[in-house]
């Protein structure tokens, strides 16, 4: 009986084992799959992060999304998925994705970097820049990040010297970055620093020679520069990857004449112009054509067409000037257009004088502001007149000229509400309308 008894359980347990494998084996599986769930998981945000550097702000978005199907729980994933869509300007999902970090890991020190980022990026720049800085100072792991919001910003607003001074001090810790040297050449260019923007963009194509817009930025400042020569060999690159271009083409019409090969200019303007018969370089350079072909007659008719889209052009107006006087019967009309001229570039000379000299100087000076809104609005750029304008009174509230521009400007932009919104705090001043 002691025999029959033991026997039992010993038969039992090879049953028992058989089960072990299937579930053991299901254990690996499925922890297979979870490991290479989460491995395509950071292959997504590997490429984000990659797709983010080179400027691709909609791949890196898409990119990120697919990785927090699986991270959605991991802090740093959302913190990514807050500067690419800070970057690409999505300001609200910024913040949604900077919550879920703070509900993940509370306010940590890259968190709050991030929202003060967002918050320079949405127009706290002027607030939040001293602190933003004493952290380049100290050396934050951040100061790259940093100094590339400021100077996004400051470019945005035209504040070119403040902009500068960013991207100096970034250059200094990222030389081989493509996007500073890319963005330096452009503030260079606006504040008329031809050599330096020179040298950057044509460091930027050594590390990225596929970037066609800054090789388009580089040919037209070379020309600028009366270096056609050396302009010529990139537009032609251009043309072969872009034959349609219209500012490749009439950056190489450009070229052309300067090389005194006229046919082979208009010919590369009348192309532009049968598809795009409003491009105003294309009409601005088909009158210089026939200005130096002294077709003068000729050449007033494609320089008024060039000022109906560009009214304010200062090389149109005076190239008009001159087709006009070299016609000897038009005196009367070319003084006109001299005079106009003239005041136009006491306008912009003076805006000149305010964006790379005064308000540098002066940067709280609430006079300096208004005056530079009110003459962006002049030229017809609005955005930067408003923006101006609105600065001016954050500075001194108590600024009626500035109220009284901007509801002009918002009637006439068929905005009701915040022209009633300025009406009233013109009223609170105690001031007419």
């Amino acid at each position: 009986m002691a025999t029959t008894d033991s026997s039992a359980p010993a038969a039992a347990r090879p049953v028992r084992r058989r089960w072990i494998w299937p579930l053991l084996a299901a254990a690996v599986l499925l922890s297979s799959g979870l490991l290479g769930l989460e491995g395509w998981a950071y292959w997504q945000e590997r490429s984000a992060r990659r797709a983010m550097a080179e400027e691709h702000f909609d791949e890196a978005h898409q990119r990120i999304d697919l990785a927090l199907l699986v991270r959605e729980r991991w802090t740093s994933t959302q913190l990514l998925a807050a500067r690419i869509d800070r970057l690409r300007g999505a300001y609200s999902e910024a913040e949604q994705h900077l919550s879920r970090c703070e509900q993940l890991s509370g306010m940590s020190e890259r968190v709050q970097l991030e929202w003060l980022l967002l918050r320079c990026q949405q127009g706290d720049v002027d607030e939040l820049s001293p602190g933003l800085l004493a952290l380049v100072d100290r050396h934050d792991p951040e100061s790259a990040a940093i100094l590339e919001t400021l100077a996004s910003v400051y470019m945005r607003h035209t504040r070119y010297l403040e902009a500068l001074r960013c991207l100096d001090r970034w250059a200094e810790l990222a030389p081989d970055s493509f996007r500073v040297l890319d963005w330096r050449g452009w503030v260079s260019n606006q504040l008329d620093h031809r050599g330096q923007a020179i040298d950057d963009y044509q460091k930027a194509l050594e590390l990225q020679p596929g970037r066609s817009a800054v090789r388009l930025s580089l040919a037209e400042i070379l020309i600028d520069s009366s270096r056609e020569a050396e302009a010529a060999p990139h537009l032609e690159l251009l043309r072969a990857e872009q034959p349609t271009n219209p500012k490749v083409l009439v950056a190489l019409a450009r070229c052309r004449m300067a090389q005194a090969r006229t046919d082979e200019a208009r010919e590369l303007l009348d192309t532009v112009l049968a598809s795009h018969a409003d491009d105003f370089d294309a009409l601005l350079q088909r009158g210089k054509l026939e200005m130096q072909n002294s077709n003068f007659a000729e050449a007033e008719r494609w320089l008024r067409k060039a000022l109906e889209q560009s009214p304010l052009d200062p090389e149109a107006r005076y190239t008009l000037y001159l087709s006009l006087q070299a016609q000897g019967n038009r005196q009367e009309d070319a003084a006109r257009e001299l005079a106009r001229w003239k005041q136009d570039r006491q306008s912009r000379d003076r805006l000149t004088r305010l964006l790379r000299t005064e308000l540098d100087s002066k940067p709280n000076d609430p006079d300096l502001a208004e005056e530079a809104g009110k003459l962006f609005l002049a030229q017809g750029k609005d955005q930067l007149g408003v923006y101006w304008l609105e600065r001016a009174l954050a500075l001194d509230p108590r600024r009626p000229a500035c109220h009284r521009a901007l509801i002009t400007y918002y009637e006439r932009t068929n905005n009701p509400a915040k022209a009633a919104e300025h009406r009233q705090q013109l009223d609170a001043l105690g001031r007419p309308r």
